[in-house]
């Protein structure tokens, strides 16, 4: 067991390495990843680490260890695209080591701990959370650790540090993303309880835990709330209440939405898990094992989530990490015949992959497909790691896993170089400011048009002014500003005064900025009449004056 382990942390480098590849070649994109970047820029720069702000104006959306953790690598690294997202795969690292720990202690078995890791890795949705710098690779990292260490106290109750970890790491995801953390490991340990009829532990210990924990997930909120006690109603009413029961934020989706998507993106497994329930349905609800465990909890958060008007499917992350160690398991009770058909189906995923990428420009013209840097450098790491890993692999069922591993190779290369070459298109702003930046006066003001763009002054380090005509994106919350200074950056053109003062501020040194969709009418086209050159930059286009 011992070359299980070594061929393990020789995958973990492999996949560490893989995940770094062109990891800073597209700029910070909008909407949510552009304002993590900003804020805790920002939070750098203003050397405050209560109050985040975002273009200068207080941003209490979220809880703050996203922030600090990416302020910590701005500090270490420098402001760049690539320290903004370095640490994310540090969390997929990590969540891989996790994903193997905590199926070793539910199976007890290397070779099935390893599979999961490898099917981990092949999820879509794991790779898109370490392309994109948000809450969720951070929170599902706490999550994974919270649900490890409860496992780790749960199976022997003489590892007290275990269970202190599992509070520490509740606080942290709280501390992350607030209450919604919680669901994931609760639903998880209440099944594992009641279908294994154990009791709830009343030690001592666990009242010491808690204690931790509301200290940690309550410490800056507390804070806050001492210095301003409205906040209090601020944080239940907008940032929780809201988000369950509102189409809060323009994410409104209708119930079945998670019921589409979870499946899709848990493909090619999503065969496997359903196949087997089929196959084993009775004795599954009959013997209530681990298996039954594991697909119950990740039933009953695809229905609880479903019940929230707010959905993202990055909301359901953690549940991710539950498929991947009941595929692994299940791949371990497969028969020979079933793992060839289990094979056809990941080639086949693999192949349909190849399709879209030959067969994409037919269908999207206006996106670049050539095979970029980051490809061409993943075909000899994608070669490598198939000879060592399916070749050095006795266990047939790790070679079935190995297969889905490649697959997320490929599609992490494919996905990483179609990104970096049409990031314009994608949502990033980087080419729109490099040229103002390199092209256009150093003086110049940016007007950003009807648009919330942090990227914008992450790019040009210097006060953005945010033209307000109604869309969700623009609409600051600035009750707790203490003076009227926001002002000067956000201009409402709802009212006279604002298109007043719009018209005031654009002269022949402003260069304005708007997204290409938007088909510009009186009287906002009017405040552009005497630019003479514009230029477009995949989903934005800016107006300026040659003479500048």
């Amino acid at each position: 067991m011992k070359s299980i382990d070594k061929k393990f942390y020789y995958f973990l480098i492999l996949s560490f390495i893989v995940l770094n590849v062109q990891l800073g070649s597209w700029g910070i994109t909008e909407t949510s990843e552009a304002r993590y970047a900003q804020i805790s820029k920002e939070m750098v720069q203003n050397q405050d680490y209560l109050n985040p702000t975002l273009l200068g104006i207080k941003h209490y959306h979220k809880p703050v260890i996203t922030y600090y953790i990416t302020a910590f690598s701005y500090e270490l690294f420098g402001i760049s695209e690539y320290s903004s997202r370095l640490f994310l795969q540090f969390a997929i690292i990590i969540q891989l080591l996790l994903i193997y720990r905590i199926t070793l202690l539910l199976f007890n078995t290397k070779s099935i701990a390893f599979a999961a890791s490898l099917i981990y890795f092949s999820l879509p949705i794991v790779l898109i959370s370490s392309r994109n710098l948000t809450t969720d690779a951070y929170l599902n990292t706490f999550v994974l650790g919270a649900i490890y260490f409860w496992l780790s106290y749960s199976k022997d109750e003489r590892k007290i540090l275990s269970l202190y970890l599992f509070y520490i790491l509740l606080g942290l995801g709280m501390e992350t993303k607030g209450p919604v953390s919680l669901l994931f490991p609760l639903t998880f340990i209440i099944t594992y309880k009641l279908s294994l009829k154990q009791h709830f532990s009343k030690k001592i210990h666990h009242l010491f835990g808690f204690a931790i924990f509301l200290v940690i997930s309550a410490s800056w909120y507390i804070i806050l709330i001492i210095d301003n006690p409205f906040i209090l109603n601020y944080f239940i009413e907008d940032q929780l209440l809201s988000r369950i029961a509102s189409n809060s934020f323009n994410r409104g989706k209708p119930f079945w939405f998670y019921l589409l998507l979870v499946p899709a993106v848990s493909l090619p497994w999503l065969f496997i898990i359903i196949f087997y329930i089929r196959s084993r349905f009775k004795q599954i609800i009959q013997q209530k094992d681990l298996d039954f465990i594991l697909i119950t909890s990740i039933l009953v958060l695809t229905v609880v989530f479903s019940l929230f008007k707010t959905k993202l499917i990055m909301y359901v992350l953690p549940m991710f990490g539950f498929i991947a160690i009941v595929s692994a398991y299940i791949l371990h009770k497969a028969k020979t015949s079933q793992l060839f058909r289990y094979n056809y189906y990941i080639v086949g995923l693999g192949i349909i992959i190849v399709f879209a990428i030959t067969l994409g420009p037919l269908f999207l013209p206006d996106f670049s497909f050539s095979l970029s840097l980051g490809l061409l450098m993943g075909i000899p790491l994608i070669v490598l790691s198939v000879y060592f890993l399916r070749k050095s692999f006795k266990v047939e069922y790790l070679r079935t896993a190995t297969l889905g591993y490649v697959l997320g190779l490929i599609t992490l290369f494919f996905g990483t170089s179609f990104i970096a070459e049409n990031e314009s298109k994608l949502n990033s702003t980087k080419a729109v400011f490099e040229y103002v930046k390199n092209y256009l006066p150093e003086e110049s003001t940016i007007v950003v048009y009807n648009y919330l763009m942090p990227s914008a002054q992450f790019y040009m380090d210097k006060p953005i002014i945010t033209l307000n005509n109604g869309h969700n994106t623009v609409k600051r919350e600035t009750q707790f500003e203490t003076d009227k200074t926001w002002k000067d950056t956000n201009i409402d053109l709802r009212t006279d005064v604002g298109m007043k003062r719009a018209a005031e501020l654009i002269d022949k040194h402003t260069v304005f900025v708007t997204r290409t969709k938007y088909n510009l009418k009186e009287p906002i086209k009017h405040l552009i009449s005497e630019m003479t050159s514009s230029k477009t930059f995949g989903n934005w286009i800016i107006y300026y004056n040659d003479s500048m």
